[in-house]
């Protein structure tokens, strides 16, 4: 997976001013944060799975920013879990469809 350099950059000052309840970002922080999350999704869909440490890295991101009372945050948040479950779905159908005696 990619990790852009404005999140590596971002994420040591956005958990730190989350911690302390400040939810405000500015809109390029926000970009970063999707571009982030698009990166995660675009290296599970390619590779059809991602390495123990950029999961880890995602469930920090996560960890960090689902209490954010934030509107942008909280949509970034919905999207990543509806992503998620499309994934899943996508794959407990491609189960069913390849077991044994499954069909026909």
């Amino acid at each position: 997976m990619i990790i852009p350099e404005e999140y590596d950059n971002l994420m040591y000052d956005v958990a730190e001013r989350f911690r302390a309840g400040n939810f405000a970002l500015f809109e390029w922080e926000l970009e970063a944060l999707e571009e982030f999350v698009n990166n995660f999704y675009s290296a599970v869909e390619r590779n059809g799975c991602v390495t123990l440490e950029d999961f880890t890295v995602f469930m920090d991101f996560l960890c960090i920013i689902k209490n954010a009372d934030n509107e942008g945050v909280q949509n970034l948040i919905a999207r990543a879990f509806m992503k998620s479950a499309e994934i899943r779905n996508g794959l407990s159908d491609k189960e069913r469809i390849t077991e044994p005696g499954f069909g026909v």
